[in-house]
């Protein structure tokens, strides 16, 4: 299960260009990372921002956008939770180099074309102001009544 936090301000989000031997290396994405052992995805969050990019935020201003249930083609099914933060203390500095190699702010229509689709459905989920999605699976048939 992950976090994925959209860090806005004056209306664009914050982007990381994840580097080294991880999933997407050179890729773009939100700041994000997975749950630890008896850890809720609120206390994950704060935990990220502060681990990844040196922001203090208090769990207040942790705001739910939304869920993902992705099915990506190129690995298995993933949980992420999305999150808007739009007020924290400090400015964002790349404390983790062996993991992420820059950062961007940009607006939401306008994504680098190497973003992470796990990235864009959350993005997504946010701009159209709904809160969940199953991205990527097959589409569903549904039962059919006994004859």
């Amino acid at each position: 299960m992950d976090v994925l936090l959209l860090v806005v301000r004056e209306g664009r989000l914050l982007l990381t260009r994840r580097a080294g031997d991880i999933y997407g290396s050179g890729w773009w994405a939100l700041p994000s990372g997975r749950l630890e052992p008896d850890e809720d995805v609120v206390t994950a969050a704060v935990r990220e921002l502060d681990e990844e990019l040196g922001l203090r935020v208090e769990e207040d201003d942790v705001a739910f956008v939304g869920v993902t249930h992705a099915l990506p083609p190129d690995s298995g099914a993933r949980i992420g939770f999305g999150f808007l933060v739009a007020r924290w203390a400090g400015e964002p500095t790349i404390r983790e180099p062996e993991l992420c190699s820059a950062l961007q702010w940009c607006a939401p229509d306008e994504l680098p074309e190497r973003t992470l689709p796990y990235t864009r459905e959350i993005v997504r989920l946010h701009v159209q102001g709904k809160h969940f999605s199953r991205a990527g699976w097959p589409p569903r048939t549904p039962p059919h009544p006994a004859d």
